[in-house]
């Protein structure tokens, strides 16, 4: 109970004593406390702190909503949630009527109701409610300006509908503008400011040098129209920080910045019109100051307009006389009131367009069903110096007070009266006469303004007059404070007190003068907003301006003046109003000097009496606010009831109420309706609520099992089909894994076995080259001693001529046998020099032959007996090496796997060893070995037996068997034959080029020139078949494959034919041409890969190009490798089923042909490639063909010493034949770019 004391009463309706000094002191006690809001009943009441309390954060309004009004401590929060509540539970629009004196608080409390239902509503179009609040900002800025009694006070009034969908969530806001005070922009009273946006635009431009420089920004201490009054200085920073909020406001709703540096063009403008000081000529005219040239540039390039016509504007008023337009200069005076009328309108065209502006981004459409209105308007004012927009502001807070006491005085106990119930009758200020005075015709304050306003010489003294005489003896009309200012103000009774108005400029202001002649030259301004707010009216003054439609053309009374469109903007908001369901709240001020903690009881008990609080605390208490008919009680609350009936009579609402225990003291029946206090409603309806509650969950409990089981059953065959899914991608998964484990095994034991087979075919090819050059070796030395063994036979055929004639001459054989001897044993060391291979026995033959019937010679005998033991050691040490090669092979047979059906053949450790040799020998054989030119060592007589010698032992090599070889082949052990074993590879390989060069020569002995020009055709099928080596087929590497292939032997090949034709695949087993070079081997196979890449043209042109130079190179650089190059595009752009990879094979072959030509092997079969593709080739494919044909007769070019460049490349690309480039064109132009030249 203490802590009740010190804090007061929440609910003022809860009083035990009702007075206005115990009112105002439960106001004082909570003020004080930092409590601002009280109720009274439904009414909310706030008390302006004049600073900063922390009870409107997030924690507030979670804590407020959801929650019954009167159940936590009064806010303002309450109230909004009451109403956005009675949206959702009625579906009837609301309204938040917030009323109170200038700086009570009435705008922040709009932002605060704003910004709560912004808050409750945030989970969708976020945007939108970012776009209301910022709506407010802009109207603040260009709405609110600084009074001696408000800091923040706004000069307008504004109704905001905040639109809702069906679903109860914000979807818009339309905003309605009542009466800007425009004064207010020309002139300023004692201790006041301008429109806020005035001064932060200049603080702005203090800060922005780019921005003054662009809109001509002084500083406010400039402009005449920001110092009317005692200059007041202001906080630049702040200032600034407020216009950087404003800008952002522009973005948040979606206004161009053309259109944002328009609108600062224009208050720009309206400054500067102050500054313009009029010079008076003769009294009959003015013109303009020297300073003023300066002002009417700078007013000219911000609105876009020409110089002289603002002059005209400024210096001359027009009159239209039945279409004649006549000029006519103004005095000085007028000028500088018609200078005022101009800013007047650029201003209040200016924020009217910025709220239809604003009214189109937040505009809700079709989707705002229901709406919520918060109805901000200028409070109650009574300065010292009052004018006609005070008596406008003071009218509509008479005709909103009028609203609320009808609302909540005259409604209600009319209601009463009507239902015969007993009550209490409360009286209550009536404020109707005075409204009569200011409204009602046809005599009444506007309509002899108006009337006024309609004639040519209307005045304000003739005004004041007028009204002297009308309303003298009217109860709410003051003629003036005294006698001596009865000609120049009078005074009205308001409800709030009384106001004493200066009648001075009302006639003017009334009128408002349209300034037709600026707004019709700024429809042809260069600036876009300049031009659209000349075409600009407000659609209200239009609907006004229809109602006045029925006069008769030409008459002054269809020119609609300001007060007769501010009262029909005033009724139609009462109308809106009228058909909500209103939530008020009373704002009151604790005192006149803006100071926080400072309540003054004077003030406020004023402020009391005439918002009638007293009386509203009475009504609540005394009367019944809860109105409901009683068929809809009946409906609402016989639920509560056990024993049910149907019948809808007052003494069944009477039972029901006695047997609900509810007090008959507070409630009544009418004649039609149930009357209820809050007492006897709230139980009421918490009891209704209850049981509902319960009622629903017992609903919800047999629904939720039903929906339960539903689901389970839902689940279950979700589950099972799951279930189903899961363990079959299970046992896909497991399948899966063991094929990846064969597959890892297999792939294992396939490289066991290719490791064993490469090994293999690695021996072999050794082999099968060693044993070439053991054959190559043979013809060579075959050669180089034929001559000596001619000498040989012919010096035994001479022996034997003479041992015949020996034995003929028995008498001289001693003499003989001594020369014989000599000469035997020469030619036996002769003999011990040639090779092994050798077959003495068929040599000589032909002496057993010829001395078949001669007696034996003992010379001769001793010659056989020598050479057969000369024959015995050497058989027996080719047994001992046969021996030593046979333990070798039945050691690595395990690992020999041999191919073509061929067994392997495995390198002697080491060369026979040689008889013994004399110096003299040794030194003979050097001089004879020395190195000479390859070609110049070949004799011309050779060529025929060295070729067929060749011949011949190829085709030994390939029709016999490894035994049959080795027993027919006998390793030589000459010194000759020792010499070439121990020679280098590069020796060996020059003796490989020789058989080569042998057999070029053998095919070059055709004439080329035939080749070109007969018919004669060579297949490279033919080629393949006595030049190609045998390539294995690639397995794929499957489970099955690897199954089939154990069956089968590992000697599956391809056939020649398929070699010649285009291959899938981008590897090789090995070269296509046989090449005796391990490296040249690994190169081809090389060369193969990257010709597949190129041709298949993923790489990019950098890649392509090194693949160009690579092969070229090679090609250039590696004589032997040149003929498989040639092939392997032979073979990848013979039935090559892709177009584009057939092109840029041929391209290739266009630049391998002039690097460097095919050997005289492969040449003819190449040109017959050459013609036959001619004849079935078409267009550029064709051209690439007959490039390659030409440069093939060429003779003279000899192969280049480096791969053509990048520049080659690129221009061969570009002028090889295309569909518009004739062969003659482009042989001419090749040659240049494959020589390294340029064309």
């Amino acid at each position: 109970m203490e802590i009740e004391k010190n804090i007061g009463v929440a609910d003022m309706t809860t009083m035990t004593e009702i007075d206005e000094t115990g009112i105002n002191h439960n106001l004082s006690l909570r003020y004080c406390s930092d409590i601002i809001y009280t109720y009274t009943g439904s009414i909310l009441i706030a008390v302006n702190p004049y600073k900063s309390i922390n009870i409107y954060n997030k924690e507030y309004v979670h804590k407020y909503h959801g929650r019954k009004m009167g159940y936590s401590d009064p806010h303002v929060f309450a109230l909004a949630e009451a109403a956005y509540k009675s949206i959702v539970d009625d579906q009837i629009n609301q309204s938040c009527v917030i009323s109170g004196e200038s700086g009570a608080g009435k705008t922040e409390t709009t932002k605060f109701i704003l910004q709560y239902l912004c808050a409750i509503t945030s989970n969708v179009s976020s945007w939108v409610q970012q776009q209301i609040l910022e709506a407010n900002t802009i109207l603040e800025s260009f709405g609110n300006a600084k009074t001696i009694r408000n800091d923040n006070s706004s000069r307008f009034g504004k109704f905001m509908q905040v639109c809702f969908d069906d679903s109860n969530c914000i979807k818009g806001c339309i905003i309605q503008d009542y009466l800007l005070e425009q004064s207010r922009i020309t002139f300023q009273s004692e201790g006041e400011r301008n429109y806020h946006v005035m001064y932060q635009l200049v603080a702005q431009g203090l800060k922005n040098m780019e921005m003054a420089q662009a809109l001509n920004l002084r500083p406010p201490e400039f402009y005449k129209y920001l110092n009317t009054s005692d200059t007041l200085a202001i906080d630049v920073n702040l200032e600034s920080a407020k216009f950087d909020a404003l800008t952002m406001a522009f973005t948040v709703l979606q206004i161009p910045q053309s259109i944002i540096d328009g609108v600062f063009k224009v208050l720009s403008s309206i400054l500067w019109l102050g500054n313009i000081d009029f010079m008076d000529i003769d009294g009959e005219g003015c013109d303009f100051s020297n300073s003023d040239q300066e002002i009417i540039s700078n007013i000219s390039k911000l609105l876009g307009l020409k110089p002289n016509d603002l002059k005209k504007v400024l210096l001359m008023r027009q009159i239209n006389v039945r279409g004649n337009i006549t000029e006519i200069p103004l005095k000085m005076q007028e000028a500088i009131e018609n200078r005022h009328a101009m800013a007047k309108a650029l201003y209040s065209r200016t924020f009217t367009w910025l709220v239809i502006k604003i009214n189109s981004c937040t505009n809700p459409g079709k989707d705002g069903a229901q709406f919520l209105g918060v109805l901000d308007i200028f409070g109650f004012e009574n300065f010292v110096h009052n004018s006609f927009e005070q008596l406008c502001i003071n009218y509509t807070n008479e005709k909103l007070h009028k609203f609320f006491n009808h609302y909540v005085f005259a409604l209600e106990q009319s209601i009463y009266k009507q239902e015969d119930i007993i009550y209490t009758h409360v009286e209550f200020t009536d404020n109707s006469q005075c409204l009569e005075l200011i409204e009602k015709p046809p005599r009444c304050v506007f309509k002899l303004l108006t009337e006024q306003c309609h004639m040519p010489k209307g005045s304000d003294s003739a005004y004041l007059n007028n009204m002297h005489a009308e309303f003298e003896f009217h109860p709410t009309y003051i003629k003036g404070s005294d006698r001596r200012h009865w000609e120049t103000e009078f005074g009205i009774r308001h409800y709030a007190g009384s106001v004493i108005y200066a009648v001075d400029g009302f006639v003017d202001k009334n009128r408002d003068v349209q300034q037709d002649v600026l707004f019709d030259y700024m429809s042809r301004s260069e600036d876009l907003f300049v031009k659209d707010l000349s075409k600009y009216q407000d659609p209200q003054f239009l609907n006004v301006i229809q109602n006045y439609s029925t006069y008769p053309r030409g008459s002054t009374k269809t020119k609609c003046t300001v007060s007769d469109n501010f009262r029909h903007q005033l009724q139609s908001l009462i109308d809106v109003l009228q058909s909500t369901k209103p939530w008020y709240v009373r704002c009151i001020k604790p005192n006149s000097l803006k100071l926080e903690n400072n309540y003054n009881h004077a003030l406020v008990l004023d402020q009391l009496k005439y918002l009638g609080i007293l009386d509203i605390i009475r009504i609540r208490r005394e009367g019944f606010p809860v109105h409901l008919s009683i068929t809809d009680f009946i409906l609402k609350y016989k639920c509560l009831m056990q024993n049910k009936s149907y019948s809808c009579t007052r003494n069944y609402v009477a039972h029901i109420l006695e047997n609900l225990n509810v007090p008959s003291s507070e409630w009544q029946i009418g004649k039609s309706k149930v009357f209820l206090r809050s007492i006897a409603y709230e139980p009421l309806e918490e009891k209704r609520k209850n049981l509902i509650f319960n009622n629903a969950i017992i609903i919800q409990k047999h629904w939720k099992r039903f929906y339960c089981f539903k689901s389970f059953l839902l689940i279950k065959m979700a589950a099972l089909k799951i279930q189903h899914a899961y363990r079959g991608w299970k046992l896909r998964i497991r399948f899966i894994r063991m094929r990846r484990s064969a597959i890892v095994i297999q792939s294992r034991l396939r490289g066991v076995f290719a490791r064993e087979v490469a090994a293999a075919l690695r021996e072999l090819r050794r082999v099968d080259e060693e044993m070439k050059r053991r054959d190559q070796i043979f013809d060579k030395v075959s050669e180089v001693h034929s001559d000596a063994i001619e000498d040989c036979e012919r010096m035994v055929q001479n022996e034997i001529n003479k041992l015949a004639n020996m034995s003929e001459n028995a008498h001289l054989s001693v003499t003989k046998i001594l020369v014989d001897n000599n000469a035997s044993e020469k030619l036996s060391t002769e003999l011990s020099n040639l090779q092994d291979t050798v077959d003495l026995d068929n040599i000589f033959a032909f002496l057993s032959e010829v001395t078949e019937n001669t007696p034996p010679n003992p010379l001769i005998e001793e010659i056989n007996n020598k050479m057969n033991h000369l024959v015995q050691d050497l058989d027996d040490e080719i047994e001992v090496c046969m021996q030593k090669e046979s333990a070798l092979v039945e050691r690595d047979q395990g690992k020999s796997i041999t191919s073509k059906g061929v067994p392997s053949l495995p390198e002697p450790t080491m060369p026979p060893p040689p008889p013994p040799v004399t110096t003299s020998e040794i030194n003979t054989l050097k001089n004879e070995l020395k190195p000479e030119p390859i070609y110049e060592a070949v004799k011309p007589a050779d060529l025929g037996s060295s070729t067929n010698v060749a011949k011949s032992d190829i085709n030994i090599l390939g029709g016999q068997s490894n035994k049959e070889r080795k027993t027919e082949i006998i390793i030589p052990s000459s010194p000759l034959l020792v010499k070439f074993h121990i020679g280098d590879e590069r020796e060996q390989r020059r003796k490989q080029r020789v058989e080569k060069k042998l057999q070029e020569l053998h095919c070059n002995g055709e004439n080329q020139k035939e080749i070109f020009s007969d018919d004669s055709h060579y297949n490279m099928a033919e080629f393949a078949e006595n030049y190609f080596n045998q390539h294995e087929l690639l397995l794929d590497g499957t489970l099955m494959s690897t199954l089939t292939r154990k069956g089968k032997k590992n000697s599956d090949t391809i056939s020649k034919n398929e070699m010649i034709v285009f291959s899938k695949s981008d590897k090789i087993p090995t070269s296509h041409i046989h090449m005796f070079d391990p490296e040249n081997v690994l190169l081809a196979c090389n060369i193969f890969r990257e010709l597949w890449k190129y041709m298949r043209g993923e790489l990019n042109a950098e890649r392509e190009l090194q693949i160009i130079q690579y092969i070229i190179g090679l090609g250039i650089e590696r004589e032997d490798i040149r003929d498989e190059i040639f092939v392997q595009c032979i073979r990848q752009s013979t039935n090559n089923p892709n177009v584009e990879w057939t092109d840029r094979i041929w391209l290739l072959m266009c630049l391998l042909i002039v690097a460097f030509q095919p050997s005289k092997l492969l040449f003819r079969y190449y040109v017959s490639f050459l013609k036959n593709n001619l004849k079935i080739l078409e267009g550029k494919l064709r051209q690439y063909a007959q490039w390659c044909f030409d440069n093939c007769k060429s003779t003279k070019v000899s192969t280049r010493v480096y791969p053509p460049s990048s520049v080659e490349v690129a221009v061969s690309w570009s002028v090889l034949p295309n569909a518009k480039c004739n062969a003659t064109t482009w042989n001419y132009c090749l040659p240049f770019f494959f020589l390294g030249c340029t064309y």
